[in-house]
């Protein structure tokens, strides 16, 4: 028996793009629906991507339900980015080059000021971003943005 087309082939080719280059969630919903696409089954895309096949359901009647249409790469990304949530959740309070100024406060704050512990520290760095115009962060958002640049 053939399988219905879920994709076209400007689709396809945004979510191919999708599942190479976006995090992990974004990227397994962006495989199941190429899977789909491909005539795989249920059961197939469960091993292979490591998902429920009530997940597999949700995401095919989400892009299927999608009522943008793609007939250009930039509408595709588009829809595909509504559809699967490339750009979901609270947008970050410190952008990459504000968390660059941190950790190059962090270090000058290293050899100019005692401090008693890791939170005190924490403090007074956020307390010096602060100063220099940066968002005002707890110290814990200064800790993980520091541990973060570490690895």
């Amino acid at each position: 028996m053939p399988h219905l087309q879920l994709l076209n082939s400007i689709e396809k080719q945004a979510l191919e793009y999708i599942a190479v280059t976006s995090r992990d969630e974004v990227s397994k919903r962006a495989k199941i629906l190429l899977k789909l696409d491909d005539g795989k089954k249920y059961l197939a895309i469960v091993e292979e991507v490591g998902v429920t096949e009530k997940s597999i359901a949700k995401w095919k009647k989400r892009w299927t339900s999608s009522t943008i249409s793609s007939e250009t790469w930039d509408s595709a990304i588009a829809k595909a980015n509504e559809v699967l949530g490339v750009n979901v959740g609270r947008p970050k309070k410190c952008k990459s080059t504000e968390a660059r100024k941190i950790v190059e406060i962090s270090e000058c704050n290293k050899n100019q000021k005692f401090s008693r512990s890791k939170h005190h520290y924490h403090m007074q760095v956020a307390e010096e971003a602060t100063l220099r115009g940066l968002p005002k962060l707890s110290p814990r958002s200064i800790g993980r943005i520091l541990e973060a640049q570490l690895q």
